[in-house]
């Protein structure tokens, strides 16, 4: 089977790092292509029978210029003509609006994967026109939350499946760390509003009397960075907050930290905390929509949530932890890394394969009609 993936870059990000967990699992029986809109380098490794496929050189265009559009379109067409793909899966809206766009000149079937909040990704009035008016020419699509799904209306939800992330076999297979934790406090995620850590950081230092022997270490990189480091040393916790930047062996950066914490105000199926906890880190999370942490954890079972900017309750719980025995917390790392089995990379590849291969039939089955 031919897989046409499109998005508009493979840099560092949850939509990134899913299609490239998929593309290398998925290449060992079918022919895979990412299209991307510019030449630029996987932030994430990749098979080498893996095709990359660039629109464009580098990211001079502007997007908003309407001629500009039209020749991405005619470009993608051309993709689309030359490799003949069995399916085309666009993830995040901009490049889903572009192949929809083309749907009924390429009649290929589309599937169009949301990766957020609903609410956050479709907020005003004429992104919601462009996306009901566009969406429905699409075959399927797959959310990674019931709570997402909901957002849509019943016609979408009919021609939909909901398939949460795959966790790299690295992580699930990589044991809890059975020495003594480090004093350290970790997070995740790209430095930019939606990951709200400002509020990590306050919390931090609120409690940081408490926890004198603790270091808050967040892994990322962002907009926000010189907004965050001014932040950081306006409180003077230069020396106990540390923004190291983007890595690559994120494992072996946190499997040794006594706690992990997650922010944000909205997710999807939030990639980094599936990791944290697939390594047996005591997680806390906030219980954001669309859902996708309280389907990961069940409070104080395999971790710990607080609602949204509640730092009063996150406060609580980060010294909860911190000075709990680490005994008395194995038990939850343990249900953690249990949780995160149902997420293997070959368990949601297979509902991926099924979920594709149910759309082709039914675009088979559907022009076969048509002619008789």
């Amino acid at each position: 089977m031919k897989i046409l993936f499109y998005i508009g870059g493979l840099g560092k990000g949850g939509a990134e790092r899913v299609i490239s967990n998929l593309s290398n699992y998925l290449i060992k029986e079918n022919e895979i292509t990412i299209m991307t809109d510019f030449n630029r380098k996987s932030k994430y490794a990749l098979n080498e029978k893996i095709n990359i496929v660039a629109l464009d050189k580098d990211d001079t265009i502007q997007k908003l210029k309407i001629i500009n559009n039209f020749k991405r379109l005619k470009k993608i067409s051309r993709v689309i003509e030359s490799i003949k793909p069995d399916v085309i899966i666009s993830f995040l809206p901009l490049p889903s609006y572009r192949v929809l766009l083309l749907k009924r000149k390429i009649k290929t079937p589309i599937i169009v994967s949301v990766r957020n909040d609903p609410n956050a990704e479709y907020n005003n009035f004429i992104k919601k026109i462009i996306m009901k008016l566009l969406y429905r020419r699409a075959n399927g699509f797959v959310f990674q939350t019931k709570e997402a799904q909901k957002f849509f209306s019943k016609k979408i939800q009919k021609k939909s499946v909901v398939i949460p992330n795959p966790i790299k076999n690295e992580f699930i297979e990589r044991k809890i760390y059975e020495g003594e934790r480090e004093n350290i406090i970790v997070s995740v995620g790209r430095l930019e509003e939606q990951k709200n850590f400002e509020l990590l950081i306050h919390a931090f230092y609120d409690i940081s009397k408490d926890i004198e022997d603790y270091k808050l270490i967040i892994y990322g990189e962002g907009s926000l960075r010189h907004d965050l480091e001014k932040k950081i040393n306006g409180l003077n916790m230069h020396n106990r907050i540390f923004l190291p930047g983007n890595v690559d062996n994120v494992a072996e950066k946190i499997e040794k930290a006594k706690l992990f914490v997650m922010t944000s105000d909205y997710e999807g199926m939030p990639n980094a905390l599936m990791e944290a906890m697939a390594l047996g880190i005591v997680c806390i999370s906030t219980n954001c929509p669309c859902g996708g942490p309280r389907f990961l954890i069940n409070d104080k079972e395999n971790g710990f949530l607080f609602e949204l900017n509640d730092k009063e309750h996150l406060k609580e719980l980060m010294k909860e932890v911190l000075l709990n025995k680490e005994d008395n917390l194995f038990q939850i790392s343990e249900k953690a890394k249990k949780r995160m089995q149902d997420f293997k990379e070959e368990k949601i590849s297979k509902l991926w394969i099924d979920f594709i291969e149910n759309v082709i039939n039914k675009k088979n089955t559907k022009e076969d009609k048509d002619i008789e």
